[in-house]
């Protein structure tokens, strides 16, 4: 452990004769920069070093003051803390006293405990209006069968795409191998949007069967709630199949396989617009 060396006040009278003699022709400046070099030198050396508490032991800190009970330390990050001075061994203490008594603006010097923060509480991720009526009503394959899925799994996506299908339509079963393999792709770099597959199937086991078949890797709403929710619901004139529709989490319509007079586009052209949406 570093010895404590109490600092004295370097006086012109203290100086050796050669500096003495060296002062008479030293500006007085340069001979004031030079002693008040050679306290603070002297005063911060004694400030940093080892400080071991009562069980022995030690840590690497600057003292920076007391105040009342507690030791203010610095540690080598720059982080500043409070520690109990009753915690400290005998001759530390002894030793914060001597620097607190040489240096009484030390007693005044302790900051408030500058712990390590805990780190705050992520922000809740945005939850859009059609995002959060889906919440709980989703289903992901899980091995040959279907599992709910988590009812935060929207949570933080920006935009969505509905994917109307069935087993039995062979334009759906044409175009969904290609749907899962641009899934993927954007997917992969853009983790806030989001597929959700809306059923057209006449049952719940043809359903399961056409997502594991096909190897879906997205969310399906659960059959039976398929035909309830609001935010599912098309327009009279789009009711044919495959239907893709493109939209952000608060259900602003980006692209859609119908035009507005009921021309049916495809759900191609849907996915090329999601495609230059996201840059791919």
């Amino acid at each position: 452990m570093p010895v404590f060396v109490q600092i004295a006040a370097v006086a012109p009278d203290c100086l050796s004769a050669s500096a003495r003699h060296s002062s008479r022709t030293m500006p007085t400046r340069y001979l004031l920069t030079a002693t008040l070099a050679l306290a603070l030198g002297s005063f911060a050396q004694a400030e940093m070093g080892s400080w071991t508490n009562l069980d022995g032991q030690a840590m690497k800190a600057e003292f920076l003051g007391r105040k009342g009970d507690y030791v203010s330390f610095k540690r080598e990050d720059g982080s500043r803390y409070l520690y109990p001075y009753a915690k400290l061994s005998e001759t530390d203490r002894a030793r914060v006293d001597s620097l607190v008594r040489s240096n009484p603006a030390l007693a005044q010097n302790a900051s408030e405990p500058q712990t390590s923060a805990p780190t705050p509480a992520a922000p809740a991720a945005r939850l859009g209006s059609v995002s959060s009526a889906l919440t709980g009503k989703l289903v992901l394959p899980k091995g040959g069968s279907l599992a709910p899925a988590p009812r935060d799994h929207l949570n933080g996506v920006k935009h969505l795409a509905f994917y109307y299908s069935a087993q039995w339509c062979p334009p759906c079963r044409a175009f969904t191998p290609e749907l899962v393999e641009a899934y993927n792709q954007i997917k992969a770099k853009h983790p806030d949007f989001e597929l959700i597959f809306v059923t057209s199937d006449r049952d719940a086991q043809a359903m399961t069967k056409y997502i594991t078949d096909y190897n879906m890797p997205w969310p399906s709403v659960r059959f039976g709630d398929h035909r309830s929710l609001g935010v599912l619901k098309r327009p009279d004139h789009e009711r044919g199949i495959p239907n893709l529709v493109f939209m952000d989490a608060d259900g602003k319509e980006l692209s859609v396989s119908y035009t507005p007079d009921g021309n049916y586009r495809g759900p191609r052209n849907v996915l090329r617009d999601i495609k230059k949406h996201y840059k791919l």
